[in-house]
């Protein structure tokens, strides 16, 4: 099933920095095969699953029995992740790629986690013709602290873990240069925020709410920084899979679609396009969109 994640709070790509992407893999991948000897953690340490002790060595992971397909590399001192950590991007497994440095399990410079732009796709497609997206953060003793910048879509500023100065958002991609939202932070708290949009070479003001709704705005790139929130819980129950014109599976958020519909598209008939897909926005789609509102609201 193919999902465009349209006004969606975007899940997928998350890396939590709590996250440790070798258990991630493992548990993910039980089928994969480590190399010189199987390990398991336990109480945030690495241990040799034969001596039952703190595993030091260099540990490669392959995705087969011959070694011919190496999806992880990393060093592991006295039980922790201690050095560069290496893991390749594979196709068969749906892993990203990811380098950077640990120094005693803590994440220290920069760090790079590269992906393909809209998701895996099932098919037998060359990794090397989907195109890519690249996230880089920097770190300080395990903590976010420096440069981040998501592809050309975002770029920003860390400071001891917290979103500091002004985050630039590049959300149109016929102006990839210029734009589209700024938000100005102090201690992760957002104070100030402008959005504009680009028609026909001239910049336009624009309030942030009218931005969002007609646009894909800041929440669609931050959710590829931050873990899930409580209320992304919520958000949950606010899905709904439908079907573009050529009858591709695509979720939505439902309240945020309906919005958007209602607002820019009060024809009676007519297509919304976004990142590739055209829907029909006919009577039918505003039934089905009222009535998942109305049944969410009654469960409330």
């Amino acid at each position: 099933m193919k999902l465009l994640f349209l006004f969606l709070i975007f899940l997928s790509f998350c890396f939590p920095d709590q996250v440790d992407e070798m258990e991630e893999l493992i548990l993910n991948h039980p089928d994969l095969t480590i190399h010189p000897e199987k390990l398991y953690k336990d109480g945030g340490l690495w241990l040799s699953d034969n001596l039952n002790e703190p595993f030091t060595g260099r540990v490669e992971i392959y995705s087969d029995q011959n070694k011919q397909d190496k999806v992880l590399e990393c060093t592991i001192v006295n039980g922790y992740k201690h050095g560069i950590f290496i893991q390749y991007i594979n196709q068969i497994n749906k892993t990203p790629g990811i380098i950077g440095l640990y120094m005693n399990d803590k994440k220290e410079g920069g760090w790079t986690i590269i992906e393909p732009l809209d998701g895996w796709v099932n098919s037998p497609i060359l990794l090397s013709t989907l195109p890519m997206q690249t996230i880089y953060i920097g770190y300080r003793d395990g903590v976010r602290d420096g440069s981040v910048r998501i592809s050309d879509l975002l770029a920003g500023q860390y400071f001891n873990g917290q979103k500091t100065g002004v985050w630039y958002f590049f959300n149109d991609s016929d102006n990839k240069t210029l734009w589209t939202v700024k938000h100005q932070y102090e201690q992760d708290i957002l104070i100030d925020s402008e959005c504009r949009e680009h028609l026909n070479g001239t910049s336009f003001e624009m309030s942030c709410d009218e931005y969002e709704m007609k646009y894909v705005g800041s929440k669609y790139v931050l959710r590829q920084l931050d873990p899930i929130t409580e209320n992304d819980f919520e958000d949950q129950f606010n899905k709904l899979i439908i079907k573009d014109v050529n009858g591709l599976e695509v979720e939505i958020m439902v309240e945020d679609f309906l919005n958007h519909i209602s607002y820019y598209h009060k024809r009676k008939v007519s297509i919304h396009k976004e990142q590739g897909y055209s829907f029909h926005i006919n009577d039918s789609l505003r039934t089905l969109l009222r009535n998942k509102s109305r049944d969410q609201f009654l469960e409330d």
